[in-house]
Parts: C-alpha cells; sequence; structure tokens
C-alpha cells in the first residue's frame, strides 16, 4: 500500500507494508507487515508492525505502537506505549513511555514516562519523566538530559566532548550540563561523572568529576572524585 504524494488509507489489517513517500495518513489503527514514512505520515490510532517501522521523515502515531524494529532518523511521536524488540533512534524520538530489548540513540529521546531495556546506549540527549531501567546502561549525554530515577546492573554515565554550534546556542557550555536524576541511581556497578542525583546506591561505585550527590551507599566499595560534591557516603550493613 503505496501513498506518494499526497493522501490517505484507512485503517485496518493490510497484509502487506505500507509506504508514505509523500504526506499521507491512515485514518484509523492499523497492521501491516512493514511501514516507512520518507516524507510526513500520520497514523490516527494504533499501529501494529509485524517488520520494520522506518522513518526518515516526519511521523506521528496517535496511538500506541508495536513493532520487531524500528529506526528513526528524522522525527517521530508516539502519543501511546512505544514497544519494539530492536530500535534505533539518529534523529528525535517522543513517545508516552518507552520498552525495547535493545535501545540505541546518538539523537534525542524522550519519553514522558519509563524508558525500559535490557540494553540501552544513548550518546546524545534523553530525557525520561519516570524510571530509565536497562541491564546495561550506557549514557554519553551532551545536553542538558535527565530522568526521575534510573536502576540497572551496569549503568554508565558520563559527558560527550565538545559541542558546538545549535547545542552551544540552545544550552550553553558544555561545562554547565549535566544528567539531573529527581530520585535514586541504583545498580550493581556504577560509574557516574556530572550527575546530579539525591541518591546513589550500589556494590561497587565511581563518582567522578562534576558529580553532586546526596547520599552514596555502596556495598563493596565507593571510589569518590576529589571533584564530586558528596553529602554522607556510608557502607551498607
Amino acid at each position: 500500500m503505496n501513498i506518494a504524494g499526497s493522501g490517505s488509507i484507512p485503517g485496518g489489517d493490510y497484509q502487506e507494508a505500507i509506504h508514505i513517500s509523500g504526506s499521507g495518513t491512515v485514518n484509523g489503527s492499523a497492521s501491516c507487515t512493514e511501514f516507512t514514512i520518507s516524507g510526513s505520515g500520520k497514523v490516527n490510532g494504533h499501529l501494529h508492525c509485524s517488520g520494520n517501522v522506518k522513518i526518515s521523515g516526519s511521523g506521528t502515531i496517535a496511538g500506541d505502537l508495536d513493532a520487531v524494529s524500528a529506526t528513526i532518523s528524522g522525527g517521530g511521536k508516539v502519543d501511546g506505549a512505544f514497544r519494539s524488540e530492536k530500535c534505533s533512534v539518529s534523529g528525535s524520538f517522543h513517545a508516552r513511555s518507552l520498552m525495547a530489548t535493545h535501545l540505541h540513540s546518538s539523537g534525542f529521546l524522550k519519553s514522558d514516562k519509563d524508558i525500559t531495556a535490557e540494553d540501552a546506549v544513548f550518546h546524545g540527549g534523553v530525557k525520561a519523566g519516570g524510571l530509565i531501567n536497562a541491564e546495561n546502561l550506557d549514557i554519553a549525554f551532551d545536553a542538558s538530559s535527565s530522568a526521575d530515577s534510573i536502576g540497572g546492573s551496569f549503568i554508565k554515565i558520563r559527558r560527550k566532548g565538545l559541542i558546538t554550534g545549535l547545542w552551544v546556542r540552545l544550552f550553553g557550555k558544555l561545562k554547565n550540563a549535566h544528567f539531573h536524576v529527581n530520585e535514586s541511581i541504583e545498580g550493581d556497578e556504577i560509574d557516574i561523572e556530572y550527575v546530579i542525583a539525591d541518591t546513589v546506591i550500589g556494590k561497587n561505585l565511581k563518582i567522578g568529576p562534576g558529580c553532586k550527590i546526596g547520599r552514596v551507599v555502596y556495598s563493596v566499595a565507593a571510589d569518590i572524585s576529589t571533584e564530586a560534591e558528596v553529602g554522607t557516603c556510608e557502607k551498607a550493613l
């Protein structure tokens, strides 16, 4: 099913691919084997895809989005929940909540609620209104990013290299960028830099430069940089 130019199709169960290469709308919920947008597209309902979803232009899903895999290199928005086995973002992506087995973003990722994954790599900006929970979490942020709380087994958060151009105009110099965690970071192995958080709890902790942590609790070891600010540090009983 192809929309080239400007047009629309009704929602329904399509046992085929849906391609939008101009400006197109799916009027209602739909299921398909593949879904691509290379222009501007919208689904006025839920979208279930048994294959890959690819957005290289601007795409909006008014409901939930379920797909085996998703690639967003333009601007994507899901008003409902996003669920996928594999997701790659190199543009901007906003959803109410995100769940993926493997999640990789080198652009800007935003979730109004939780972000859940087994393996998550964020090399850009990320904002979560709830919990970021991943077995393996690697964050290298280049703009002020935030989460309500963070949990996982292996957690690494650091600041990327120099930023220029638009990032500088919008967010100021890199030295002012921190990852803000409203509540706690909890995991087994935690290595963080330039993080502001109320509490950090884990087995082996490395609190690097630029961190501002109210309370640190460790069960095995804690390495705290002289360039970090920590309120209290205690070993768990």
